[in-house]
């Protein structure tokens, strides 16, 4: 009886309230980030499980009272399954609510939150090197989601999957359960094993490689677009570049007053070119101009991009660049290893067919490397226009591998005769199994 109740209570609230506002289904939508389809399943009482996020936007909509809005949130709460996921209840705050605003990655946002739409697609993963900002991608997704009323449930690297929480759900409710930063090495039959138990289930991975698994959609997240050479000489069009335009939010949030013209468009073109337009990297720039002028950035970023440490009470500080990127290095092959070192030694673009001229292989095996090294994010595809596709090596990798080469006993011993920065935690070659 109660269950009947309160489900009926938080529709008929949420419907006397839109229809005393004024606004139909649609109206309400267009408002908020809540679908009508969503919209319609609360007022109808379809919802099982709903999301205390999507209640407030559509309270911040229907602009309610501090009264009405505490009415409605409680008529949410006391629903069959309806407890609040947004962090209330000592679990922390939920991932997708406390995001900074994602910047240059519409398209990416848009094709993501389209795969974990697909009735089929049970597995996605997004894949790229550390710091290129997939766990701020699949939070931006995941509060899309949950916002239409589709159960979230998030978990970090090192953090157990909540098994009885699948288990704990409305019939033909569908869940997606986010993997952070996950371990794909040896998770592809457990992750196999999970949904198979739990049909409505998709999973959504972060990691640096593929899971493996069949079926496995993959979302290949590069990092942002630099600036071409000479983009300095219009501050107006450089300002319109995604890696400039995180690089300049990140400045203005601590000094709101800067604007981009001549007097650092050259610096900061250059400081977003350093840093491979990789977020983490823009990020810790920006915020160390606070106190640090950008010449003086750019200085140490010449030295070694990963000259910039995390500045302080910076989250997740221990998330060290190079220990991401030594990581990922470390699942290639050696025939990857040894094409990377030598494509590495030059700043400039190359082909396919350039590259295995350079390294000494086929052109077919060289593409299979260059589909990998694209795929990992190591390798920048780019646009120069003609027929023949060319890639670079992100700057990062260049100078990991030039450091390798001028101190080879701080990084151990050659892989396929060539030097390299790559984790070997074991005595064994990189990729071997």
């Amino acid at each position: 009886m109660n269950d009947i109740r309160n489900r009926q209570d938080l529709g008929v609230l949420l419907r006397d309230h839109r229809r005393r506002a004024g606004l139909t289904q649609r109206h309400l939508a267009d408002l908020t980030t809540v679908s009508v389809r969503a919209i319609r399943n609360l007022e109808q009482g379809k919802v099982h499980s709903p999301r205390l996020d999507t209640i407030r936007l559509l309270a911040d909509g229907l602009r309610l009272g501090s009264a009405q809005r505490e009415t409605l949130l409680e008529a949410a709460r006391h629903r069959p399954g309806g407890a609040d996921h947004s962090g209330e209840g000592g679990c922390g705050p939920t991932p997708w609510l406390v995001r900074s605003p994602l910047i240059g990655r519409d398209t990416e946002v848009a094709a993501l939150t389209a795969l974990l739409a697909q009735p089929n697609g049970r597995l996605v993963s997004v894949v790229g090197i550390g710091g290129v900002g997939k766990s701020h991608l699949a939070a931006e997704a995941a509060r899309r989601v949950a916002a239409d009323g589709t159960r979230v449930l998030w978990r970090a690297r090192g953090e157990e999957i909540p098994v009885a929480e699948l288990s704990d759900r409305a019939p033909g409710e569908t869940t997606v359960l986010v993997l952070d930063d996950a371990e794909t090495a040896d998770g592809a039959g457990r992750l196999v094993a999970l949904m198979r138990d739990h049909p409505r289930l998709r999973v959504l991975v972060t990691a640096c490689a593929p899971c493996g698994v069949p079926g496995e959609q993959i979302l290949r997240l590069a990092p942002l677009p630099v600036p071409a050479p000479g983009a300095e000489s219009d501050p107006e069009l450089l300002a319109q570049v995604p890696s400039v335009r995180l690089l300049c939010a990140h400045i203005r949030a601590g000094n709101p007053l800067f604007r981009l013209d001549d007097t650092d468009a050259a610096v900061v073109a250059e400081l977003c070119r350093r840093l491979d337009g990789l977020p983490r990297a823009l990020e810790f720039a920006g915020r160390w101009t606070l106190v640090r002028a950008l010449p003086e950035l750019l200085s140490e970023v010449e030295r070694s991009p990963f000259g910039l440490t995390a500045p302080p009470m910076t989250a997740d500080s221990s998330r060290d660049l190079m220990v991401r990127l030594r990581r990922t290095l470390g699942r290639l092959s050696p025939a990857a290893v040894s094409f990377i070192a030598a494509v590495a030694r030059d700043h400039r673009s190359w082909s396919v067919a350039e590259a295995a001229t350079v390294v000494g292989t086929s052109g077919a095996d060289a593409a299979v490397i260059v589909f990998t090294l694209v795929t990992y994010g190591l390798v920048r595809p780019e646009g120069l226009g003609g027929d023949e596709p060319r890639f670079s090596v992100l700057n990062h990798v260049r100078h990991l591998y030039a450091d390798a080469r001028r101190e080879p006993r701080r990084w151990g011993t050659t892989v396929m005769h060539r030097t390299g920065p790559e984790d070997r935690g074991r005595k064994v070659a990189v990729g071997e199994s």
